[in-house]
């Protein structure tokens, strides 16, 4: 089959030219000089011309099985350029994913998303990459039954890859893309060490499962982890949502051999609408197809039944409630450390499999690509890059507040290619000679950067003082009572959401104002002058209550001259998760994690029941996501602390069992800040 691109190269570079932000210029030699076509070589981020081009204006596409050892056939699309240059090998990038390598509409029989429609697909086939996308064994239209985030899925990965590289039309170089789970399929992959895989771009990925996935803080995540487990349901059984944009995934074998793939989804319209298992048992019995040709294989629908078997994603996170907890069977071997792209880089070091890790920072995982970057840059070539956004996007509202003109994932598209064009094809761009970090300051704009955290940072106590205050000298002892609202919730916007739903993002600027008011609050004067904080904030507090049991949940925000409170970062610990234990056992000891942050073991022995007293002050120091941002002259810093983030965090069982808030007993918890009990927060201040 073979496609136009429609001039794919356009938008590109109009963002290439809308976003010169930057000066760095980085060819071979210290002068820019001449590329392709006499075309000025330039190469910086999100700006790149003169070292390759768009040469390649359409495509040719392949779809089929491919059958890894142990029988599982998993679905793969191929999509090779044409139109361009006559070349019989190229290099390959490659994605590899559980939420369907394509989509199909059953009605019309189109094709309604694959990876050549995506704007990275576009740009990488003009320049020459081939394609290939795969669904991951048990999803899709691949066969099989899978453990989400288990190790089979990277020993599958690395079957692929060895497979591509014995193709004809692959010279032998593979790189890998996505974010999230498709970013984690990029580490488990790695780790197995294909030769011919050079280089993995990881997006909005994190270091260890348990905390930045399940439980942040030892707190069950309950929002996103329901609502994760519906939406890879739906797409393990390939259901039908046209209102969602959801539809099954395109199957991979032609099965009447009428040259058409999309006719191979059974119908589905005797019983539920939204999936064709029901049609098997409801008059007229059996499997009928659109087109109404009969089929005795039904191998799309055997398939997608192998899916059931998959471990229901709620069940594993009930299950798995400390970090030694074992997975559900039958991988009751396996723990969260297995499934940690931390801990998997014990196997990917030294390997020389290249590493562009790519964060946002309002997303769940925000401290996946900083730390994972921080703790294995020596060992592998890397590079890092953070900006502003949630996992899935952001809302027009900040990149007005941000005054911010660009697309952040079209700039990461540019980011890839010039990636890429030195992995995969060796070109010598000088991408590894730049500065190694890139981040986005919020309120000031894009900046490169040699490490992280910063070297220049300066760790910052600002105690919680009298009168509200927070002052970076204590100027009176005292305690400050919180009669702790249980209908505190940190959500935001007409969509109700906030930074660890991931499905979806709030379509609002993440305003505190009447939130701060269910909170104890404490903040700054106005600010004399702009103040950056950008890194890895700590909190530590000393917190005595009336009941044993308790949560605590500290923001950072931004107060404007108005009054109006804004969202800046958060962090939360259960209190008999107090105890601190080294920070290298997140990845087993495997890395030194850096930065060195508390970590509080979170396996069963190490849990503390009824840790909180009435008369002994207990010790909660813990770290806050990561950020950077300005507070700018005459705002206030603001901490607002919360014993509670209902409908989003699981309430503490000790007080509210059914998790409902009226069931909670009433509770005071006490601030204390005295010599012996210094309650403040450490800000990772960045001299201007």
């Amino acid at each position: 089959m073979k496609i136009s691109l429609q001039n794919p190269s356009t938008r590109f570079a109009v963002v290439a030219v809308a976003l010169a932000l930057v000066s760095i210029q980085c060819g071979s030699d210290d002068e820019p000089g001449v590329g392709n076509e006499g075309a000025e070589k330039v190469c910086a981020p999100f700006t790149y011309s003169g070292f390759s081009s768009p040469e390649y204006s359409s495509f040719t596409k392949q779809t089929q099985y491919l059958t890894v050892s142990d029988g599982t056939q998993l679905a793969v699309d191929v999509f090779l350029p044409a139109g361009g240059p006559n070349r019989d090998s190229f290099p390959v990038v490659f994605t590899y994913t559980p939420y369907d390598r394509a989509q199909v509409d059953p009605a019309t029989g189109e094709v309604t998303s694959d990876f050549s429609m995506t704007s990275l697909g576009e740009l990488m086939l003009s320049h020459g990459y081939a394609l290939v996308a795969a669904d991951m064994r048990g999803t899709g239209a691949a066969t099989g039954e899978q453990g989400p985030f288990t190790p089979v899925l990277g020993r599958d990965g690395k079957e692929l890859v060895d497979w591509m590289a014995a193709q004809s039309w692959c010279d032998g170089n593979v790189g890998m893309t996505g974010g999230s789970y498709v970013g984690w399929s990029q580490f488990a992959t790695a780790r197995n060490l294909p030769a011919a895989l050079k280089c993995i771009t990881p997006e909005v990925i994190l270091t260890e499962g348990y905390t930045e996935g399940f439980r942040p803080g030892g707190i069950a995540a309950i929002n996103w982890i329901s609502s994760y487990s519906q939406l890879l349901q739906a797409f393990n059984m390939n259901v039908q949502y046209p209102d969602f944009g959801l539809m099954p995934a395109a199957p991979a074998f032609d099965e009447d051999g009428d040259g058409e793939f999309a006719d191979e989804v059974p119908r589905s319209d005797q019983g539920d609408p939204s999936m064709f298992f029901d049609d098997f048992i409801i008059p007229p019995f059996g499997i009928h197809y659109p087109d109404g040709v009969k089929r005795s294989q039904h191998k799309y629908f055997w398939a997608t039944v192998e899916h059931l078997f998959n471990p229901v994603f709620q069940q594993i996170a009930d299950a798995m409630s400390y970090f030694d907890s074992h997975f559900l069977p039958p991988y009751e071997t396996l723990t969260f450390l297995d499934g940690s792209p931390g801990y998997m880089m014990n196997e990917i070091k030294g390997s020389g499999i290249a590493i562009y890790h790519i964060g946002r920072w309002y997303d769940a995982f925000c401290k996946g690509a900083p730390m994972t970057y921080a703790s294995s840059h020596e060992m592998v070539p890397s590079k890092l890059i953070i900006g502003p956004g949630y996992h899935q996007g952001i809302p027009d509202a900040y990149l007005d507040y941000f005054s911010y003109s660009g697309n952040f994932q079209e700039q990461n598209n540019i980011e890839r290619l010039r990636f890429y064009d030195r992995y995969l094809k060796g070109i010598d761009n000088g991408i590894d000679r730049e500065p190694p970090v890139y981040i986005y300051v919020a309120n000031d704009g894009w900046r490169a950067e040699n490490e992280w955290p910063l070297a220049r940072q300066v760790m910052t106590h600002y105690y919680l003082d009298q009168g509200s205050g927070l002052a970076t000298t204590r100027t009176a002892d005292g305690t400050d009572d919180y009669d702790v609202d249980f209908t505190h919730r940190s959500s935001y916007g007409s969509t109700v959401s906030d930074r660890w739903i991931m499905i979806g993002y709030p379509d609002a600027l993440m305003m505190r104002t009447d939130k701060d008011a269910q909170c104890l609050v404490y903040e700054t004067g106005p600010l004399s002058g702009d103040t950056e904080v950008t890194g890895h904030p700590i909190v530590d507090v000393w917190v005595t209550s009336n009941q044993r049991y308790g949560d605590v949940f500290v923001y950072l925000c931004d107060v404007d001259p108005q009054g109006e409170s804004i969202y800046v970062a958060e962090g939360q610990l259960r209190a008999g998760w107090h105890r601190l234990y080294e920070d290298d056992d997140r990845v087993a000891g495997v890395l030194d994690v850096k930065p060195e942050l508390p970590w509080h073991g979170y396996k069963e022995s190490q849990w503390v029941d009824g840790a909180l007293s009435s008369d002994t002050p207990l010790n909660l120091r813990f770290e806050m996501v990561p950020v950077s941002w300005v507070f700018k002259e005459g705002h206030k810093i603001r901490i607002a602390i919360a014993g509670a983030d209902h409908e989003n965090f699981e309430l503490n069982p000790g007080l509210a069992p059914g998790g409902d808030p009226a069931e909670a007993p009433p509770t005071t918890m006490t601030l204390h800040r005295t010599d012996a009990y210094p309650s403040h927060v450490e800000l990772p201040i960045i001299p201007r």
